[in-house]
C-alpha cells in the first residue's frame, strides 16, 4: 500500500508538471496591436495629454481624486480607454476578446487595476491571520516549531500583502515586490519541509540548510532584478521548487500515516494545491470583466490555510509526546 501511494503521488505530480509546461495559445498583445487601438491612442494623447500654456494637461485638471492617489497618468488612462473603444469595435463585429500588453482586459472599480485578484489576495491575508490566532491558542508552545512557523506566518503575510499590492496598481515596482513574496513563501515552504525532516537538534546541519537556501533566494533574486528580469525562468523555477515540496511533503505523509494519523490534512493540502495550481494552466477572458482564471485560483487558495494550519496544531502536539515520552526514566 505504501509503494502504491507513493506511485500515485508521482504521477499526480508528473501530470502537473506536463500541464504547467505546456505552451498556451494566447493572443498577447493583439488588441493594443490592432490599428483600431492605435489610432484612438493617437488622439487620445493629443487631446488629454498634452500641456496648455500654463503646463497643465487637461487630464490633470478633470483626474479624480482616487486615480491621483493610484498614480494613473495620462498615457496609462489613455491606454485604458482604448482599451475599451478597442473591444467595443471586437464585440461589434463578433471577434474574440483580446489581450491588451500581455494581459487580460479588467474594468477598473476605483481605479484599483484587478478587482477580483485583490480582493481574494487580501481574503488569503485574513485567512492566514485568522489561522495563527487558532495556532496560537491550541498548537502546544513546547517545541521549536511553535516559533519556527510563526516566521513561516510572517512571510505568508508579507506575499500575500505585495500580492494585494500588485493587483491593485501594476506597475515594475509593485511586480518585483510580488515576486519577491510569492518566491520567499515557495521557498520557504520547502525549507520547513527539510527541517521538519532533519529537526532542530544538529544546530551545524540547521544552519548549513538555512544559509543554503539564504543564498539561493539571494542568488535567484539578484539575478531576477540586476542580471536579466526573465519572466519565464522565475515561473519556471517557482513551479520546480513548488512541485519538489508538494513531492516531499506527500512522501513524509506517505511514510507516516500509520502512526501519525493527522497527516491526512497535510495530504489533503497538498492534494488541493496540486489541484488549484490547475486554474493556472487555464486561461480565459475575464468573466464580468473581472474574474479570471487567476483571480479564481487566487480564490482556491484561501481555503488552504485552514487546513494547513490544523495540521501544524495537530504536528506541534505529537511533537510536545514525542519530547515528553522521551524524558521519562525507565
Amino acid at each position: 500500500m505504501r509503494v502504491q501511494s507513493i506511485n500515485v503521488i508521482y504521477k499526480l505530480i508528473f501530470l502537473v508538471g506536463i500541464l504547467i509546461f505546456l505552451p498556451t495559445n494566447t493572443e498577447a498583445s493583439a488588441g493594443d496591436r490592432t490599428q483600431a487601438f492605435q489610432d484612438c491612442l493617437y488622439f487620445c494623447r493629443r487631446n488629454n495629454c498634452t500641456a496648455d500654456t500654463d503646463g497643465v494637461t487637461h487630464y490633470d485638471r478633470v483626474q479624480p481624486f482616487y486615480l491621483k492617489v493610484l498614480q494613473w497618468d495620462c498615457e496609462e488612462e489613455c491606454k485604458y480607454f482604448c482599451m475599451w473603444y478597442t473591444l467595443d469595435r471586437f464585440a461589434k463585429g463578433s471577434y474574440w476578446v483580446p489581450q491588451f500588453y500581455g494581459k487580460w482586459p479588467f474594468v477598473r472599480i476605483f481605479g484599483i487595476q484587478e478587482p477580483a485578484s485583490t480582493l481574494f489576495s487580501l481574503l488569503n491575508l485574513y485567512s492566514h491571520v485568522k489561522m495563527i490566532r487558532i495556532f496560537r491558542e491550541d498548537a502546544s508552545r513546547n517545541t521549536p516549531f511553535f516559533h519556527f512557523w510563526h516566521v513561516y506566518f510572517l512571510i505568508c503575510v508579507n506575499s500575500w500583502i505585495c500580492s494585494t499590492v500588485f493587483h491593485a496598481r501594476d506597475t515594475p515596482t509593485t511586480e518585483k515586490l510580488d515576486y519577491l513574496g510569492a518566491f520567499a513563501m515557495v521557498l520557504f515552504s520547502l525549507y520547513a519541509l527539510i527541517i521538519r525532516y532533519i529537526g532542530f537538534k544538529n544546530k551545524i546541519l540547521v544552519g548549513a540548510v538555512s544559509l543554503f537556501f539564504a543564498s539561493f533566494y539571494y542568488h535567484h533574486i539578484y539575478n531576477l532584478f540586476y542580471v536579466a528580469f526573465d519572466y519565464n525562468h522565475n515561473m519556471n523555477v517557482n513551479i520546480l521548487v513548488g512541485a519538489i515540496q508538494i513531492f516531499g511533503w506527500l512522501t513524509w505523509c506517505a511514510v507516516r500515516r500509520n502512526r501519525q494519523p493527522y497527516v491526512w490534512r497535510c495530504s489533503a493540502t497538498m492534494f488541493l494545491v496540486i489541484i488549484t495550481t490547475l486554474l493556472e494552466v487555464i486561461d480565459f477572458p475575464p468573466l464580468l470583466k473581472v474574474f479570471d482564471a487567476h483571480s479564481l485560483w487566487h480564490l482556491s487558495t484561501a481555503v488552504l490555510p485552514v487546513l494547513w494550519y490544523r495540521f501544524l496544531i495537530d504536528d506541534t502536539h505529537y511533537l510536545h509526546n514525542k519530547m515528553v515520552c522521551a524524558t521519562k526514566l525507565p
